[in-house]
């Protein structure tokens, strides 16, 4: 699963992303919980094809590409930022170098997807226990934000917009 995985993992991740609301909502879970985008979107892949990510999964996954993102997804980032913010003259000379590093940082969040469906290959397709928490609940705990309000809206702008049932009970297990 792990080399074609990646693809899907991939291509539904970009298609995801294209819906209505999911970019904003990403945002707003990355810049406010500190939310890995790839981590939650992986979260949606996995429910979509009936697996789920338990904690353990998930722990295993933020391990895994730590040191990409340490060093490669969060500087091209930061570099990416920075040059949006040019202004005057040189806007239009550093905007070729601004879309060079938006690709780059962009390549870089694909090697990182790669790395996280290589952690999820092999899961097995589970049924949720009733009232279980699903994947971005658990993602969730695991960043210690807290339930309710604005984040939760926007995890269930994930779920609703990934096909993926509410989270029962209001996501407690």
């Amino acid at each position: 699963m792990a080399e074609a995985g990646w693809r899907h993992l991939w291509r539904f991740s970009l298609a995801l992303y294209a819906r209505p609301g999911v970019e904003a909502a990403c945002l707003w879970l990355q810049e406010r919980w500190g939310a890995d985008v790839n981590l939650l979107l992986l979260c949606c892949w996995l429910e979509r094809l009936g697996r789920r990510a338990d904690a353990a999964l998930l722990r295993r996954a933020q391990r895994q590409v730590a040191g990409w993102r340490a060093e490669a997804v969060l500087p091209l980032r930061r570099v990416r930022r920075r040059l949006r913010r040019i202004a005057g003259p040189a806007r239009a000379w550093v905007e070729p170098v601004r879309r060079a590093a938006q690709a780059a940082e962009l390549r870089a969040e694909q090697v990182e997807q790669r790395l996280l469906a290589g952690c999820a290959a092999g899961r097995r397709p589970s049924r949720p226990a009733a009232g279980g928490a699903d994947g971005l609940e658990r993602y969730r705990r695991l960043l210690r934000a807290p339930a309710g309000g604005a984040g939760a809206r926007h995890l269930d702008t994930l779920r609703s917009a990934a096909g993926i049932p509410p989270a029962p009970g209001g996501g407690r297990d």
